[in-house]
């Protein structure tokens, strides 16, 4: 009988009861995340949340400005805010909901979110695949100006890049490096809508993306960040 067993047999048992049940018990599931980097390409300051919590900083990020990469995890459900106007108490519904529903998902997978507008129709994403070059700095371009979308990017009077459509991009291209005289003109017309100068270092991934319409407010333009 178990009563007649030595102390040490029982805790035997024991232990072995124990082990038996964690090792029944079914392994603890793990929600995967995908790293995301949302870009403002909208007039606005904007903050993102999730299940209620704020994931940018509290000034928001700027018309023009990325938040930086954050893990969300996927199938979760992005909220979008106006900045909130603590004097005037503006600001505070919902402009719209994104579903983060991308292709793949993975600690090493990264997208760039762009929002476009103030409707998730004029939100979207885009694969970030980063190679860096030792001799060159690459350079994407998006679409990001809803109505502004036939286009034509030069870099120092060499065309790089050609667009017809709304969120189109390109894949990261070698630009070389240093300074560069940025021209962006419509591509049916050939007027200049937006020049700057842009500095670009070897072994970087940028991407220049564009905002705004033409004659109106916000006026186009175009931004960069360094993916």
């Amino acid at each position: 009988m178990i009563r007649n067993l030595p102390v040490t047999a029982l805790m035997a048992i024991m232990l072995f009861v124990m082990s038996a049940c964690v090792k029944n018990d079914p392994p603890i599931a793990t929600q995967p995340t995908v790293n995301i980097n949302v870009v403002n390409a909208t007039e606005d300051v904007l903050n993102f949340y999730l299940n209620g919590t704020r994931q940018n900083s509290t000034i928001g990020i700027s018309p023009l400005g990325a938040n930086g990469v954050v893990p969300i995890p996927y199938g979760s459900v992005l909220t979008f805010k106006k900045q909130f106007d603590r004097f005037t108490y503006e600001n505070a519904d919902v402009l719209f909901t994104v579903p983060v529903n991308v292709d793949t998902a993975g600690t090493n997978r990264r997208y760039t979110l762009f929002a476009a507008g103030q409707t998730s129709a004029d939100v979207f994403f885009v694969r970030d695949t980063l190679v860096s070059d030792a001799k060159n700095a690459k350079l994407r371009f998006v679409v990001a100006s809803p109505e502004v979308t036939k286009l034509k990017v030069s870099m120092n009077d060499t065309l790089r890049f050609t667009t017809t459509m709304f969120k189109q991009k390109t894949i990261f291209t070698p630009v070389g490096n240093g300074a560069k005289n940025l021209v962006i003109r419509d591509a049916d017309t050939n007027e200049i809508l937006f020049t700057t100068k842009l500095i670009l270092t070897v072994n970087n991934n940028y991407t220049l993306f564009t905002q705004g319409k033409r004659g109106a407010n916000p006026t186009f333009r175009a931004g960069l960040i360094t993916n």
